[in-house]
């Protein structure tokens, strides 16, 4: 089976937008972007959520290159800072202050299904065959070597995530607006 996830970010990119679908991690991201430099406990009490949760969901997104981890004593401060060893990290940080810009806060879950889109390697590899051209899903589960069923599965998760949109029996990609979206479009 040919390995379609073998592609430079591809890995990483499925985990970080995992990462950037939970309305949690969401949350918080665009808190410290706001206010750069807020302790745990603040963030914490803010998202009305344990110290322990917001600690952990905090170094999720510290672990894909997207916050900066300042620490000070008993003090835990995260900033809006790419990690330099992380390439994507830094026009990720970009597309995500883009983002919060554009999309109020009420409507974090329309971020949340943007990256949804993308959280598996199949979903990724899947938008690269449709950006080549339309194709319906069966010549998608030949490229792919899966069953069609599967694809379709996966193409419904794209096509919430608006990745992707179908015309009768053939798929074609869809384009946003989204700084998000326009950023891992780039990416993959």
């Amino acid at each position: 089976m040919k390995n379609h996830q073998s592609k430079g970010l591809s890995p990483t990119l499925w985990r970080t937008c995992r990462i950037l679908s939970g309305a949690t991690r969401l949350s918080l991201f665009r808190r410290i972007i706001e206010i750069p430099g807020q302790c745990v406990s603040t963030l914490a009490q803010a998202e009305r959520i344990s110290r322990p949760r917001a600690s952990q969901e905090l170094r999720r997104l510290q672990s894909r290159g997207l916050v900066r981890v300042e620490r000070l004593w008993r003090y835990v401060r995260y900033y809006p800072e790419s990690d330099p060893l992380v390439s994507s990290a830094e026009p990720l940080l970009q597309a995500m202050r883009a983002t919060f810009r554009q999309i109020p806060p009420e409507r974090d879950g329309e971020i949340a299904k943007t990256a949804m889109g993308l959280s598996h390697g199949k979903r990724i590899a899947i938008v690269r065959i449709v950006r080549e051209g339309p194709i319906d899903s069966h010549g998608l589960a030949a490229q792919l070597r899966i069953h069609v069923e599967t694809v379709r599965h996966h193409l419904n998760f794209l096509e919430d995530g608006g990745w992707v949109q179908r015309a009768g029996k053939i798929w074609a990609l869809r384009a946003s607006d989204l700084p998000l979206a326009k950023c891992l479009m780039k990416l993959l």
